[in-house]
């Protein structure tokens, strides 16, 4: 058996500030905009079972808040197995379960986290992407800004 290779895909995090309030969009082949989710799909990347994801979010900060990850990507990134039929997505108090996404690396100034998608079966996966104001503690995750969108991973390849 040969060895794991790896696929990239680039996810375009775009934050813009209306009042008070951070909104985010995704650019991304993989973005199914209508569910506001990722959607992977090993077969339509010619990839085998063994293969695997690697996902960046590049984070393009439009807020003028000086947005950045956190630069522990297990803070950056918190995750856990959806439930059938609801996504609830997980927050600071879930203790976050990186079996399938693994959040590996933030780098570039905390505008990029680089995240493992091993996508080894049908099933969803609910994330929180965390972001910090400038100037803000990394340790406190209550001031975090967090956006929340669903994973999709729909086969474990060839």
């Amino acid at each position: 058996m040969s060895r794991p290779k790896g696929k990239m895909h680039q996810v375009s995090v775009v934050a813009t500030k209306q009042g008070d309030k951070t909104n985010f969009t995704a650019g991304s082949e993989l973005w199914d905009e209508p569910n506001g989710a990722l959607r992977f799909h090993k077969d339509h990347h010619g990839m085998r079972k063994h293969d695997y994801h690697l996902v960046e979010f590049v984070l393009d900060d439009r807020t003028g808040d000086g947005l950045k990850f956190p630069a522990v990507p297990h803070d950056a990134m918190w995750v856990s197995k959806a439930d059938e039929g609801r996504s609830s997505c997980p927050n600071k108090d879930t203790i976050s379960d990186y079996e399938v996404l693994e959040p590996i690396c933030v780098c570039d100034a905390g505008e990029r986290l680089i995240v493992r998608n091993d996508n080894p079966r049908k099933e969803d996966w609910a994330f929180t992407l965390n972001f910090v104001k400038r100037g803000e503690s990394e340790e406190d995750t209550e001031r975090y800004v967090s956006w929340d969108p669903i994973t999709q991973n729909q086969n474990g390849g060839n």
